[in-house]
């Protein structure tokens, strides 16, 4: 009876700790983030399409076994007034594969290319209410990819350019976010979690 009566004044109370909450006022937001599939800066075209051309070429080597894991990023940003902030974005991803002669069907290599790119941005927001807001946004910085493609070594830096027309947060101190990535590292619907100190 007493975790009973413990728990629902607890229920009651949370809502009104939550509204007395100022919330926005942090300067500090860290978050972790997971988007679509990876982007192959490189060849300009997503993973999982490359390697499908690959497949149906009758004279080069095919890829097989193609294994990709989603971009996974952490950002930090620091907000220089209500509506702007400035952030830093690090981001990774990876694709994996096998190589075979299309005429002998014989193992030729390895493909294994990671990515880490290291972009600084800029967000605007707007329609900024106490659990919700919108914003927008752009970023650019520099992918590093490096790996093994066959028998040939990957160690490049390419330019990573990241723009969010839309986006959105709900929460307070903890929150969400949602948004849509245009870009040569994400293409596509980019979802997060993150803290305000």
């Amino acid at each position: 009876m007493r975790k009973t009566i413990l728990l629902t004044v607890l229920l009651t109370m949370l809502p009104s700790m939550l509204l007395a909450q100022q919330g926005w006022k942090e300067k500090l937001e860290l978050s972790a983030n997971i988007s679509g599939e990876s982007f192959d800066i490189e060849f300009g075209d997503y993973y999982y399409y490359a390697g499908s051309a690959d497949l149906a070429s009758i004279y080069g080597p095919q890829k097989r076994n193609i294994s990709y894991t989603p971009v996974f990023s952490l950002m930090g940003e620091y907000k220089l007034k209500n509506r702007f902030s400035l952030g830093l974005e690090l981001a990774y991803s990876h694709i994996g594969g096998d190589y075979y002669d299309p005429f002998t069907d014989e193992f030729t290599g390895v493909l294994s290319k990671h990515m880490l790119a290291f972009m600084p941005g800029v967000k605007y927001r707007y329609f900024i209410k106490k659990y919700f807001a919108l914003h927008s946004g752009a970023s650019a910085g520099a992918a590093l990819q490096f790996g093994k493609d066959g028998t040939e070594n990957i160690f490049d830096v390419k330019p990573a350019i990241q723009v969010i027309p839309i986006g959105m947060r709900v929460g307070n101190n903890i929150y969400a976010t949602l948004d849509y990535y245009l870009g040569n590292v994400v293409l596509g619907v980019r979802l997060g979690i993150g803290y305000r100190f």
